[in-house]
């Protein structure tokens, strides 16, 4: 593991607003458990080894980045892993899939009536049953747990420093509250939904409560754009142009599409000057691989050649490589 870095970010848009920007590079403090993944997974490890389990069991979609994160840690870690997979068994030869089944996890594919099931107390006693030395962590690994992993992430911050404003791109909302819990008195956070979910809200508060957190110093905007996990040439020339300009590439999936709203709200004069913002870069970018033909359809293939060069660079263990 290495120190959070914090990058100052020059951009033209965010220049001209006399905005000062800035992204935690927390998707290089772990290459196995990229991003808010290792923050909310380490204390589940913790957990599970307090209380004598020698297996994790989540769920997942295909190319989920909490399935991934979760078999190449827990491998490292010393733990077996069982992942529940939404859909056809035809997916175990995706580049994620691939990745967790030489990282050791048991894959076992369910029909999505089945995985619509995982939050549903009976299910999870079912599964418990059959896995009785396996600690059961919720899709995303999104817990209370991880609330506690994240609100130590924004400690992290703020010891390096601290910023007006901190962002991050939420899909379950267990990473936005742990930062949340984190501020500081003068600071604000935002969350991007990437869902289309009226109950994200809710979901932070049930958090923020069980946490003892009174912090109210937040927002929440939409950034789903068309649904989950779809973009279109729009937000992929942006991503390219944010890369190129900073060396800093986001995921089409919730980095891309909170920073595409980010500087949709700069121009609209939505924050004064002078404001210093962090956003978090929240990892992801192995599911990039999951989306080469999309990428070549919409930009080309110079366009996924650009994308591609950069995840070369990234270790993904196992020496796994996948073009």
């Amino acid at each position: 593991m290495t120190e959070v870095i914090i990058q100052n970010i020059s951009y033209p848009e965010t220049d001209k607003a006399g905005i000062k920007l800035s992204i935690a590079r927390i998707d290089r403090v772990n290459p196995l458990a990229s991003g808010n993944k290792y923050y909310k997974l380490s204390p589940n490890f913790n957990y599970a080894r307090e209380h004598g389990y020698s297996r994790l069991l989540s769920f997942g979609g295909a190319y989920s980045n909490h399935i991934h994160a979760l078999a190449l840690y827990a491998s490292e870690q010393g733990f077996k892993t069982i992942g529940i997979i939404r859909g056809e068994s035809d997916y175990a030869n995706n580049p994620t899939l691939t990745d967790a089944q030489k990282a050791g996890m048991k894959l076992e594919f369910v029909t999505r009536e089945e995985y619509r099931r995982r939050n549903d107390e009976d299910y999870l006693k079912q599964l418990q049953q059959r896995y009785p030395d396996a600690l059961i962590i919720p899709e995303g690994g999104s817990s209370q747990l991880a609330v506690s992993g994240c609100q130590a992430l924004m400690h992290s911050i703020n010891k390096i420093k601290q910023c007006d404003i901190v962002a991050v791109a939420s899909g379950t909302g267990a990473t936005f509250a742990g930062l949340v819990c984190g501020l500081n008195n003068e600071q604000t956070a935002i969350s991007y939904a990437a869902l289309r979910d009226s109950s994200l809200d809710k979901r932070i508060r049930k958090y923020l409560e069980k946490q003892r957190c009174k912090n109210t110093n937040y927002e929440i905007i939409s950034a789903d754009y068309g649904g989950f996990a779809k973009f279109n040439k729009e937000l992929l020339d942006f991503i390219l142009s944010f890369y190129k300009k900073t060396s800093v590439l986001l995921d089409p999936i919730y980095t891309g599409k909170m920073l595409f709203r980010f500087m949709e709200q700069v121009k609209r004069g939505n924050f004064t000057r002078n404001t210093s913002i962090c956003m978090i870069h929240s990892g992801g970018l192995q599911g990039w691989r999951g989306m080469k033909p999309q990428v070549i359809k919409l930009g080309g293939k110079q366009s996924w050649a650009i994308i591609n060069t950069e995840l070369q660079r990234i270790s993904y263990a196992m020496d796994c490589k996948n073009d």
